[in-house]
């Protein structure tokens, strides 16, 4: 048997990583050492065999790993790190690797990152409706920019996630995307959407046009979340949304449509149900060679009407361990699918042990089990 070796870009990753952790000073008088470990396991078992017009039947289940350090002065910071992404089942011994290294300002008001940054925590308010489901466990970076102001009852954040850099099989793909929420105690009013760019490569390949799509909703809510005890969420809005899909060929129409979104996430302890409705004209119909290359969104949604009402229970959850199982129903009109998932979340963070107060400590390391 040959023995493994380490070469080409993932062995510069790998010294890299390593010089960094040799040459990294521990402490200084403003600056400091971080360090991150992260995982995050996951089982995605869908059912859609019943549905004409949704996502093929499939099941997703691997572990991915990621750890990072960095230095940090005051509000700034420099990260490097990398994914170890695989798959159960697959013989690789690993299925991807993924480059992390970026800039971050930090403070409780500004957030800025630039560079490839893991995107976990940053679109939270991007259902899958907007963000079909893989997207989370094989694209675990957004590698751009990345910037949110938080006020005390608002937010509003503009990103850059550039996908795709062109070449003879990879097309020049882009998102650039705004969001935001204003809150007037519990009732808010709230606004998301996103534009992506899907180019050539070079030579121009595929179907030879250039596809532009985006999605976009302005809503309004109430969020009455921890008025009660044990009320962990009850969180309801309806909202307008509005998409664009165009094929740059001059003669297929530009398609608009239109359509209404009822969003309920309500939890109580550690039992909750999310649940979506879409109710309007059909999306992505504008034709092209890789549909799952050009549009990024819920497949479902390619039907008049699409309920999507998913109910969990977090087993346990602190500030290191996430823990959670759920099963998801998906109604096509009148066609019925099912999925099946559990997803694991660990984090750990050097920054938490740096905590000087044990009764603070104690409490943000209790594991909350049912």
């Amino acid at each position: 048997m040959r023995p493994t070796t380490i070469s080409g870009e993932r062995g510069w990753l790998f010294w890299g990583f390593a010089l960094f952790l040799l040459l990294a000073p521990a402490r200084a008088d403003a600056q400091s050492f971080e360090w991150k470990a992260g995982a995050f396991g996951f089982f995605d078992n869908g059912e859609y065999s019943k549905m004409e017009d949704g996502a093929p039947s499939q099941t997703m289940f691997g572990m991915r790993f990621s750890p990072e350090v960095g230095l940090k002065y005051k509000d700034f910071g420099l990260f490097v790190g990398t994914h170890l992404l695989t798959s159960f089942g697959s013989p690789k011994y690993l299925d991807k690797v993924y480059f992390t290294g970026y800039f971050q300002y930090e403070n409780p008001r500004h957030k800025f990152l630039f560079g490839a940054f893991p995107r976990q925590g940053l679109l939270d308010n991007y259902t899958n409706i907007y963000i079909r489901d893989s997207f989370q466990y094989f694209r675990p970076n957004m590698t751009g920019l990345f910037y949110q102001f938080t006020g005390r009852s608002q937010f509003v954040n503009l990103w850059l996630d550039w996908t795709g850099a062109r070449s003879k099989t990879v097309r020049e793909a882009f998102f650039v995307g705004l969001s935001g929420e204003q809150r007037i105690k519990w009732f808010f009013v709230s606004l998301l959407g996103y534009y992506y760019h899907y180019s050539h490569t070079k030579p121009v390949s595929g179907d030879g046009f250039v596809h532009d799509n985006g999605q976009g909703q302005v809503g309004i809510g109430f969020d009455f979340s921890g008025y009660a005890r044990r009320l962990e969420k009850m969180r309801f809005s309806a909202s307008f949304m509005l998409g664009y899909e165009c094929k740059r060929d001059h003669a297929t129409p530009v398609s608009m449509p239109m359509g209404l979104v009822l969003d309920l996430h309500a939890q109580y302890w550690r039992v909750g149900t999310r649940t979506l409705y879409y109710y309007g004209q059909e999306r992505y119909t504008v034709p092209t060679d890789v549909w799952s290359n050009t549009y990024w969104g819920n497949p479902m949604l390619r039907a008049r009407s699409y309920l999507q009402s998913e109910w969990y229970v977090e087993f346990f959850k602190n500030d290191f361990v996430e823990a959670r199982a759920a099963f998801v129903f998906h109604l096509q009109g009148s066609r019925l699918g099912t999925q099946q998932m559990v997803r694991l979340y660990v984090n750990l963070d050097g920054s938490i042990y740096s905590k000087r107060d044990p009764e603070a400590e104690h409490g943000r390391y209790r594991f909350n089990f049912l």
